[in-house]
Order: C-alpha cells, then sequence, then structure tokens
C-alpha cells in the first residue's frame, strides 16, 4: 500500500537584506489583521516559511520586533508621501500629500492600517515611538506652507495646521478603505484644506 508522505515546504535560500525586508512585509501584514499586541514571531514565521529561530535572529525580541516594524511602517510614510511631495514646487507641496497618501492607502493598505493602530497605541514605548515619528511629520508638513502666505505667523500655528491635517487624514483613510468615490474624497479633501490654507488673521 503507498503511503504518502507530507514535505514541508522550505522557503528558498535569500541574502540577509531581502529575508529582512520579507520578513518586515509580513509582520506589518499580521499587524493589520492581529494587532500590533497580537502578532508573534512565529506568525512572521509561518508567512514567510522560514523557522522561529531564523526570525528570531533578525529580531531578537518582541521589543525589536515592534520597534522595527513600525519603524518600517514611519520610513515608508515619508519614502511615498513626504519626500515626493517636498520635491515639488513649494506652492504645489501642501496639496500634493493628499493624492499621494490616498494613493498609499489604496497600494498599501496595511502599512496604513498599523499607523492607525500605532497612533492610537497607549503602551508607552510605543507611544514614544510615535510621538517620534510624529514631530517628524509636523515639522515636515510645517515646511510645506508657503512663504509668502505664512512667513509672518506663528510657529505654533503653523504647527497646529500641520497636526489638524494629519487627525483629518484618518478619516481620509477610511473614506479610502469603505470604497468611497474619488470625487467624494477630492471634495473632503477640499474642505479641510481650504481653511487651513488661508493667512492667519492679523486680529
Amino acid at each position: 500500500m503507498a503511503q504518502s508522505t507530507a514535505k514541508r515546504t522550505r522557503a528558498p535560500q535569500m541574502p540577509p537584506e531581502e529575508r529582512k525586508k520579507q520578513l518586515l512585509r509580513a509582520g506589518i501584514s499580521c499587524f493589520a489583521g492581529k494587532g500590533i499586541g497580537g502578532t508573534k514571531h512565529a506568525d512572521l514565521a509561518r508567512a514567510c516559511g522560514v523557522s522561529v529561530p531564523a526570525v528570531f535572529s533578525y529580531f531578537p525580541n518582541r521589543e525589536a520586533l515592534v520597534e522595527s516594524l513600525l519603524e518600517e511602517v514611519g520610513h515608508s510614510f515619508f519614502e511615498n508621501i513626504v519626500t515626493p511631495a517636498l520635491a515639488l514646487p513649494a506652492e504645489e507641496q501642501l496639496r500634493a500629500t493628499a493624492p499621494l497618501y490616498m494613493a498609499f492607502a489604496e497600494k498599501e493598505p496595511d502599512y496604513v492600517k498599523v499607523w492607525l493602530m500605532w497612533s492610537m497605541h497607549f503602551a508607552p514605548e510605543i507611544q514614544a515611538q510615535y510621538r517620534a515619528f510624529e514631530s517628524r511629520l509636523v515639522d515636515a508638513l510645517s515646511k510645506m506652507f508657503t512663504e509668502e502666505v505664512f512667513s509672518a505667523a506663528d510657529p505654533d500655528d503653523i504647527q497646529d495646521r500641520a497636526r489638524m491635517i494629519i487627525a483629518s487624514s484618518a478619516f481620509l483613510a477610511k473614506m479610502v478603505f469603505d470604497g468611497v468615490s474619488e470625487k467624494r474624497r477630492e471634495a473632503f479633501v477640499q474642505h479641510v484644506l481650504q481653511p487651513l490654507t488661508q493667512p492667519p488673521s492679523s486680529n
């Protein structure tokens, strides 16, 4: 009688840097599905077809795993949204962030979902990492307000405007995920940006 033996499929060999990228992407997908607190090294191992010790060789403990995955999310935000916007003429930068952000949410929804979780996570070490990321993001958005309009504005006022853009982007992401039409999303962006790009009152 023939006996079938199931062979365990091994992951193909990869250079360490490529393997780490694969693990990071798998980890972010796990975060999006299971939450930051529910993801373990074994989840990444299963997703990538590698052993659990192999995952530990890249992320020696849970703290390193979480920190690396959130750092990757923050890096991707800058790489896909902030940096391309800053490369444009000053008067186009701020308005360019919305279409770049929506395109990123459509292409990499797990990254945006994890960012939303991260922003509302109150574990001290995770919150501290988010605050550092948010500070960089606020600074970058603040620089996008055109000098002609805001050259004499209070820096605190400019940073508050940047924070309002960040806050509204959470709902914009929900509109993308819910399949809201591009026309309605663009109208939402205009409602947000129109008052924020007006010069501050002299009163």
